[in-house]
């Protein structure tokens, strides 16, 4: 049922319709996302933004980039270096802005007829010669504003367009306007021929042209009926023709319906302007004008922005702008004004702003104005009249800057004045009464003038709103009681000046300070104490309790700590004593069980050369006489050597022996063994005995370890040998006469080498192998030796 509605729908013409409308528009998305995705060589494009734009700006493009996008509204190809524009471009339909200014083009194409929505066209700064070579631009309907500036045109004839309505032609070649110069172009209503040799305008006819600026130009003089072709024509810019002249006793310049006309910077000797009846805004500035004759401008009624300055005017009459009743602006400045009637302003009714600056004014009169704005700085006033703002009411600022002001008149008067302008003046002094008749005073500048003492701050008791009070660069003398009150004043909140602006100058020794520098000690009781009295002392007796407190509070916990530590002191002390009298019975115990072991003993197999002096004091004295060694028996010379320490010494007094005594690697390692068994016992004992020894049995408990621990390792090494047997030192030839042969001793001998007795018999007698005796020198045998 729900196919069969469905086919109904779409089989019905209304639903056709819009089926075919969302493929249509499906299409329409599908190919502007198509062109979207195109963007020409070195170009920034920006085509999901309103305007759709294409950026290829200052890229060198010497050929008009492809693939440019159909849906762009905005083409910018300027400053590159094209020389002519590819028929490529009527594929821009909806193109509405194309800049192609510096560059290098001369002509257009011939058919542009598809550019149907371009309005604006900039072609300035390229070398376009003539207007024929872009005449279709009449092609273009939509074609608003168009840029020719910077081009070597030499005229505007043949130029054809229905549709511009501002022509920019500035800084051509273009010396003439001629009656047929606009002719073609109905629609002109903004013209700019600025900076082009013009010198000649000779019937020009555009009748909807309303703003022409022919500034820069070489325009020399222009009849009264110059611009008659331009009836609706509202501003005209004649500026900067050094030699213009349009206006002569005899014959001005007319125009009913001009309103804004600036002859700045030309040649005008008067000001001309009779024959503009509508004239609302004339700027006259920087002209050769001398005199204002009276009512001069009795027929610009509607004139309300005069500027004169930069004239040479000498003197206003009275009546020298009658007829001004829409006056607002009125600029003199920079002329050689040094008189001025004091009525001349009176019928300007509207005036706002006057402005006398720059001139040479001594005396400023007592002007009859509603002006609100009177400027007469840099003149040379000074002297005023205390009267001067009286026949003022709606006056709001007065600038009397840069004159000669040495005082201010004892009473100013002015219900309605603001702003008082007196800096860079020779002002040393202000009247208590200066500015009490000035309720409405709002800001006043001294800065830059000669005052030294301070001011008074009553000065300002009838001015309740003032709020800015300029001081700074004056030459003040810091006497700290004066201006103690000055300062207050300036300085409460809201603060009327700047406290670093307030600098002193004298005495020397504060010299370039600011006040509050130079006199913080003086005003350190005032500022800070005298304000209130009771808090101060208040926060003081708080500070002094807190201090006490403090104090208390230490010296507690100082006691406290030294007691501590002197109960350390002598539990240490304590203890100290008790170790000394227990290692002092420990040292007398030890001292006597050493006096009762026996003596350490050196056994002479261990000595490897001659003992030192040190060594034979130190060494045991024998338990037995040489009366009581055993015997030595001689046997084979196989047998092995046992005896005392007695024997061997009488081994050393024999002269000769006559076999060389050998000893087998067994009994050597069976020795070896006892040996180092024997001294690790002595080796424990004695570092026992270390422990608790006096310094003189430790000195003797320590050379002893060192010299068996010597032997040890000597003797370790020749065990460790491959050869077998120890290596004996060399013989001198003395030492080899003196051997001697196996020796017996009857009888026991008390040298623990007893254990190593082998029975020889049934007698007690041993085999000692025949030892050498080593040298005292260094010089050993070699093996050779020993074995021969």
């Amino acid at each position: 049922m729900i196919v069969d509605n469905m086919k109904d729908r779409i089989m019905s013409p209304h639903g056709l319709l819009s089926l075919l409308a969302t493929y249509l528009g499906i299409f329409s998305i599908f190919s502007i996302t198509m062109c979207q995705s195109t963007c020409p060589t070195r170009c920034l494009c920006h085509l999901s933004q309103q305007p759709r734009t294409v950026m290829c700006s200052k890229q060198g493009l010497e050929v008009f980039p492809e693939n440019i996008s159909d849906v762009v509204e905005q083409l910018n190809l300027s400053n590159n270096l094209l020389t002519n524009i590819s028929d490529d471009i009527t594929r821009l339909t909806d193109l509405q802005y194309l800049n192609l200014a510096r560059n290098k083009l001369s002509s257009l194409p011939e058919d542009l007829r598809s550019l149907k929505s371009l309005r604006r066209l900039d072609l300035s700064d390229n070398k376009i010669k003539d207007v024929v070579d872009i005449r279709s631009l009449g092609q273009l309907p939509s074609l608003t504003v168009l840029h020719l500036s910077i081009n070597p045109l030499s005229k505007l004839e043949g130029l054809m367009s229905a549709s511009i309505e501002a022509l920019d032609a500035s800084y051509c070649e273009i010396r003439e306007l001629t009656n047929t110069s606009l002719d073609n172009l109905p629609a002109l209503t903004m013209l700019t021929l600025m900076g082009n040799p013009l010198k000649n305008i000779d019937k020009t006819w555009s009748p909807k042209l309303q703003w022409l600026d022919m500034s820069d130009c070489h325009l020399n003089y222009l009849r009264p009926d110059t611009f008659n072709g331009f009836p609706a024509l509202e501003e005209l810019r004649l500026s900067n023709n050094p030699t213009l002249v349009y206006s002569t006793r005899n014959s001005t310049l007319t125009h009913s319906k001009l309103k804004k006309l600036d002859v700045s910077r030309c040649n005008l000797d008067r000001p001309g302007l009779h024959g503009f009846p509508l004239l609302t805004q004339a700027r006259l500035s920087r002209n050769m004008i001398r005199m204002l004759p009276d009512r001069i401008f009795a027929k610009n009624r509607e004139l309300g922005f005069l500027y004169l300055n930069a004239n040479g005017v000498e003197k206003l009459n009275m009546s020298t702008f009658e007829g001004l009743v829409k006056l607002q602006v009125l600029d003199l400045s920079a002329n050689y004004l040094e008189v001025i009637h004091p009525l001349t302003f009176h019928e300007n009714v509207e005036l706002k702003l006057l402005n006398l600056s720059y001139n040479v004014l001594h005396e400023l009169p007592n002007f009859t104005s509603t002006v609100a704005t009177l400027d007469a700085s840099s003149n040379l006033i000074s002297d005023l009249n205390g009267n001067f703002l009286a026949n003022m009411p709606k006056i709001r600022s007065v600038i009397l800057s840069d004159n000669r002001l040495q005082r201010l008149p004892a009473k100013l008067k002015s219900t309605s004045l603001k702003n008082l302008d007196l800096r860079q003046n020779r002002i040393i002094e202000v009247l208590n009464d200066t500015f009490l008749q000035l309720p409405q005073l709002l800001r006043i500048d001294l800065s830059g003038n000669r005052l030294t003492e301070a001011i008074n701050p009553e000065v300002f008791r009838n001015n309740p709103d003032i709020n800015n009070i300029k001081l700074e660069d004056n030459p003040w003398r810091c006497d700290c009681e004066d201006l103690y009150m000055l300062y207050t004043f300036l300085t409460e909140r809201p603060a009327k000046t700047v406290e670093q602006t307030l600098l002193c100058q004298s005495p020397s020794n504060v010299s370039g300070y600011t006040w509050l520098t130079a006199c913080f000690n003086a005003w350190n009781g005032s500022v800070y104490y005298n304000k209130d009295r009771t808090w101060g002392f208040v926060m003081l007796v708080i500070l002094t309790i807190i201090v006490l407190c403090g104090t208390f509070i230490s010296i507690r916990h100082m006691m406290r700590i030294k007691r501590r530590a002197i109960e350390q002191r002598q539990q240490l002390e304590t203890l100290r004593l008790l170790r000394q009298r227990r290692n002092q019975a420990t040292q007398q115990q030890q001292q006597e069980h050493l006096e009762r072991a026996p003596e350490p003993r050196i056994h002479p197999l261990e000595l490897i050369g001659p003992p030192s002096y040190e060594e034979a004091v130190q060494m045991p004295r024998l338990a037995r006489s040489l009366d009581n060694l055993d015997e030595i028996s001689v046997e084979t010379s196989s047998a092995r050597v046992m005896g005392s320490a007695d024997n061997i010494r009488y081994k050393y007094r024999r002269t000769r022996r006559t076999k060389k005594r050998i000893q087998s690697e067994d009994d050597l390692l069976r020795r070896e063994e006892r040996r180092h068994e024997r001294i690790r016992r002595e080796r424990t004992t004695s570092v026992d005995n270390s422990e608790t020894a006096l310094p003189q049995n430790q000195k003797y408990s320590r050379a002893y370890m060192a010299r068996r621990a010597r032997r040890q390792s000597v003797i370790s090494d020749s065990v460790e040998s491959g050869s077998g047997r120890i290596q004996p030192r060399p013989q001198t030839p003395n030492s080899k006469k003196r051997r001697r042969r196996y020796t017996v001793y009857d009888g026991h001998s008390t040298d623990d080498e007893d254990s190593d007795i082998q029975p020889v018999g049934s007698s007690r007698s041993i085999v000692i192998r025949e030892l050498r005796r080593e040298p005292k020198s260094g010089y050993r045998e070699s093996t050779a030796e020993q074995d021969s």
